[in-house]
């Protein structure tokens, strides 16, 4: 069992973001235009996960995230 720790939950966050960018070609910043053949919904929805992910990933890398 892998314990929990700062660095543990970075790799774990960066670790989905790179699976998002992979699975629907994700640039940061890009907005949900970057996104073919899928419905509005799926855009938005996956577009909201990773750049929430995103913000998690920089909150907690900068110890900004419970403030």
């Amino acid at each position: 069992m892998i314990r929990f720790s700062k660095e543990n939950l970075l790799t774990q966050l960066q670790n989905k973001i790179n699976h998002m960018e992979k699975v629907w070609g994700f640039v940061s910043d890009n907005g949900t235009n970057q996104i073919k053949d899928k419905t509005d919904f799926d855009r938005v929805v996956a577009y909201g996960e990773y750049s929430k992910l995103l913000d998690i990933y920089e909150s907690v890398r900068d110890n900004t995230f419970l403030n």
